[in-house]
């Protein structure tokens, strides 16, 4: 039995993930040991003042000791950790990685936004949950990016990130631009490869699609997106931590999140989506073992 771990730095939260993996007659199983989640708004730095603060670094250091902790709890036996668009906008964010390396020994890889289109495409098609023979979009929304990959008949054909994140929507700093780029790059994609469904991760699309009471892989619909929208609109973000359970971290972007997946959906033309409730830090685990596997062999 393995145990393998991973870290996703994002720009809303950081994620500390820790798996079992079998090999079975059937295939390789993960499962799930330990999720934590901490709310380290790396965003709100790295987008209104272009690099991270001393008090969140530091936050960064804590949460690197503290992985190691539970690496040794766990008996982990290897890792991969990344950062993404916050750390990749921050002016100080290669000075933070290395000062983490150097003092904790944990490395931490900043990776461009298609190398993250390329592991949350991993994480998916990994599941053994996608056929082989339809065309799907997969569409990932942080805080301060979006990735999008295509692809069909087991094989990813297209992929691309956007400076488009729930983040920036809240601050009211997006650029106008990279709505034109989204909007512009998802109707000729759609119209060359005509995806099937599209297949939503991230926080934000997890809790809408469990506030619309679906599980198991049922399929969440564009008009349940824009009803979700519309209520939740009315609510402040106290009364939907209060009411509705949701983080006091999601809770002030939950709607630009949905906003987005929902304008990918109309702008790509369709009107089904899975939210298989895997994410980057998934891939990270299954790209890790994969590739000690093969260097094995």
């Amino acid at each position: 039995m393995l145990r393998y771990a991973a870290i996703d730095i994002g720009s809303n939260a950081v994620r500390m993930l820790f798996e079992q993996i079998y090999e079975t007659e059937s295939g390789t199983i993960f499962k799930k040991m330990s999720l934590v989640r901490l709310p380290i708004r790396l965003g709100d730095d790295a987008f209104l003042k272009g690099e991270i603060t001393k008090s969140k670094e530091e936050k960064l250091v804590h949460m690197a000791h503290a992985f190691n902790h539970l690496c040794s709890i766990f008996e982990v036996q290897n890792y991969l950790a990344s950062a993404t668009s916050a750390m990749r906008d921050s002016k100080n964010g290669g000075r933070i990685i290395d000062r983490i390396n150097q003092e904790v020994g944990v490395k931490i890889e900043i990776i461009p936004g298609d190398v993250e289109a390329e592991v949350l495409y991993e994480s998916i098609f990994n599941t053994g949950k996608i056929d082989d023979d339809k065309t799907y979009m997969l569409i990932d929304v942080g805080g301060g990016s979006t990735e999008i990959n295509i692809f069909a008949s087991g094989e990813r054909k297209e992929w691309k990130s956007f400076n488009i994140g729930t983040i920036r929507l809240k601050e009211g700093i997006q650029n106008e631009q990279e709505w034109e780029v989204f909007s512009k790059w998802l109707q000729d994609k759609s119209a060359l490869y005509k995806p099937e469904y599209m297949i939503g991760t991230g926080g934000n699309i997890n809790k809408i699609y469990k506030l619309c009471g679906l599980m198991d892989w049922q399929m969440l619909h564009q008009r349940q997106i824009h009803e979700k929208i519309e209520f939740l609109k009315q609510f402040t973000p106290e009364q939907l931590i209060s009411q509705f359970d949701i983080r006091d971290d999601r809770a002030d972007v939950i709607v630009h999140g949905a906003s987005i997946y929902l304008r990918a959906m109309q702008e790509a033309n369709i009107e089904e989506m899975i939210v298989p409730k895997v994410g980057l830090a998934d891939g990270l685990i299954r790209r890790a073992y994969f590739s000690n596997k093969q260097n094995k062999n």
